[in-house]
């Protein structure tokens, strides 16, 4: 097990904005500690430098663990899961206007990493409902994002 610097776990969450990089769950109002995840995890190559690290939450961390691809849904082909260091969050996900706390991916890339990382799964649902009725989710109270 490798242990992250107070530094650098401090300024992985400080460029997070205090959010799992995937799912945008805040740490507020959570009792588990959000793990550092590497982008690319070190059994395909990656470092443990600012560049390839990413706040996730533990239920995102779980399942993203050593994967760098999955499968989109639509296409039916494998692609890279998205990376928060190379890649802009808004430009490949967004809240659902239909669903309230439903994750929808616009992209191949934001499909499959959806899938992959079970972030619509129906606890994570409750969890990010809940919190935007108390304020701490303010990314689907109006299902913008």
């Amino acid at each position: 097990m490798t242990v992250f610097s107070d530094d650098m776990r401090a300024a992985v969450i400080a460029r997070a904005g205090g959010c799992c990089e995937y799912c945008h769950l805040s740490t507020r109002g959570q009792v588990a500690t959000f793990p550092i995840d590497r982008v690319v995890p070190r059994s395909s190559g990656g470092l443990t430098i600012l560049e390839n690290l990413a706040l996730a939450c533990p239920h995102c961390n779980s399942h993203k663990w050593a994967h760098v691809s999955a499968t989109d849904s639509v296409s039916g082909t494998s692609v890279p899961l998205f990376n928060p260091r190379t890649q802009v969050w808004s430009e490949h996900f967004q809240w659902s206007r239909q669903d309230r706390g439903v994750l929808d991916g616009k992209t191949p890339c934001g499909r499959a990493t959806i899938a992959l990382l079970q972030i619509n799964d129906p606890d994570m649902l409750t969890i990010r409902q809940l919190l935007a009725r108390v304020g701490l989710f303010p990314e689907i109270e109006d299902g913008a994002g």
